[in-house]
């Protein structure tokens, strides 16, 4: 791993090495990290960049992350916004927002099981108008395709809060296709999902706002 604090000025001591457990986090959780900022800048080198400035924030503040109730969380919201601010300085429309991103069985089968929907760009209009940790947790489940337990790590959440999430999520795009409601929608995936997940333990979370 590349250290991630700033270069230090000429005649001033070295920097201490980044700590330990600040580098096990970077390599759990950073493939994750590119996943999410490729989807939304559909560049690896892009997506990479961006990763690699929000780590150089968190390295920064590590020693008061680790104080927070939940540093996945916190992480997660630093990776949003270094992505963000990625895709504004490219003068650039989200790419996560193209169709291609949404063309998964997965999301499909979670959102529209018995096929009512006549074409797709619904769901991908729907998605976007979901409250923020709701997008996050479609977004990383159906999408990218992770388990209930890999989404709970990287968003430091609960499994609990993950599913509940889920199931607001997918009855939110329900109502705003104007799908019927079926006993056979699609559940959260439970099965290991990409091998490049992340692990953390989280904090509980609803199906609300994050």
């Amino acid at each position: 791993m590349t250290d991630y604090l700033p270069a230090r000025p000429t005649g001033v001591a070295p920097l201490s090495p980044l700590p330990a457990d600040f580098r096990a986090f970077h390599q759990l959780y950073r493939p994750a990290y590119v996943r999410w900022a490729e989807l939304y800048l559909g560049e690896r080198a892009a997506a990479e960049e961006a990763v690699d400035r929000a780590f150089e924030r968190l390295a920064a503040e590590w020693g008061d992350v680790l104080r927070l109730d939940s540093p996945a969380g916190y992480s997660w919201s630093v990776l949003k916004h270094h992505t963000l601010k990625a895709v504004a300085a490219s003068g650039r429309r989200p790419v996560v927002m193209d169709t291609a991103a949404f063309e998964t069985k997965a999301l499909h089968s979670a959102v529209d099981p018995i096929g009512e929907l006549e074409e797709s760009l619904g769901i991908y209009q729907a998605i976007r108008e979901l409250p923020e940790r709701q997008h996050d947790v479609i977004v990383l489940l159906y999408c990218i395709g992770y388990s209930v337990a890999e989404t709970a790590d990287i968003l430091g959440i609960s499994e609990p809060g993950v599913r509940s999430t889920a199931r607001y999520a997918r009855h939110r795009l329900k109502e705003a296709l104007g799908l019927s409601e079926s006993p056979d929608s699609q559940e959260a995936p439970e099965s290991p999902g990409p091998a490049e997940g992340g692990r953390a333990a989280g904090a509980s979370e609803d199906g609300g706002r994050g």
